[in-house]
């Protein structure tokens, strides 16, 4: 049996269930929460969690992950000096892993393209591969991506993580049900009128820690 990553034996609060799992080498695990106005917020505790910066008593973690972080740059630097492609893996990137060449393999930039002129597919492989030049564990979400930039940035975790990794996949849609190591989908235990409170933020969503 392969290596444990992460064992989670459920988290549950008064208004939701998040079932029990384990990650183990080699594995992606889609955590389905399903899209709304909680969504963020959740993504949030549950990546606090897997990357070990906050604790919760029912969720072992044996190795924590990384989050691959959106892009962002202030306005002005997008302005007057947009950093760019090469820019961004010198800061966030070990420059020595064979990663660096294989991005370019996959995507069509190059080193000179700025940042800011990438789809928010191509930006989001960019974050993901600087990371994978230091983890193979990681926890990400594919936010702003259609269909097709979403199944290719899906495809690219998965062979990154097939031999020495592991990576988590907290998502809105089902698309990727049958095409992962476990799909773990989130069971609401608050009533419709309550979950419509939670989607319109007039009731406030119940804390994981």
């Amino acid at each position: 049996m392969q290596e444990l990553i992460i064992e989670s034996k459920g988290i549950k609060t008064d208004q939701y269930f998040i079932p029990p799992f384990e990650l183990r080498k080699g594995e992606l695990v889609i955590i389905y929460l399903q899209g709304g106005g909680h969504f963020d917020d959740m993504k949030a505790q549950l990546t606090a969690i897997f990357t070990g910066t906050a604790n919760h008593e029912n969720v072992k973690i044996f190795k924590s992950l990384t989050f691959a972080e959106a892009f962002k740059e202030s306005r002005l630097k997008r302005m007057f000096k947009p950093t760019t492609v090469f820019g961004y893996l010198k800061r966030n990137a070990d420059l020595k892993s064979i990663m660096i060449s294989r991005i370019f393999e996959i995507d069509t930039f190059i080193k000179k393209d700025k940042v800011k002129d990438l789809d928010t597919s191509q930006k989001k492989r960019l974050s993901l591969a600087a990371v994978f030049t230091r983890t193979k564990n990681i926890v990400f979400d594919l936010r702003g991506e259609g269909p097709v930039g979403a199944e290719k940035t899906f495809q690219f975790v998965k062979a990154e993580i097939k031999e020495e990794g592991a990576a988590i996949l907290i998502d809105w849609s089902d698309d990727m049900k049958n095409n992962c190591s476990k799909f773990i989908a989130i069971q609401w235990l608050a009533d419709l009128e309550e979950l419509k409170k939670i989607g319109n933020r007039s009731v406030k969503l119940s804390q994981m820690y």
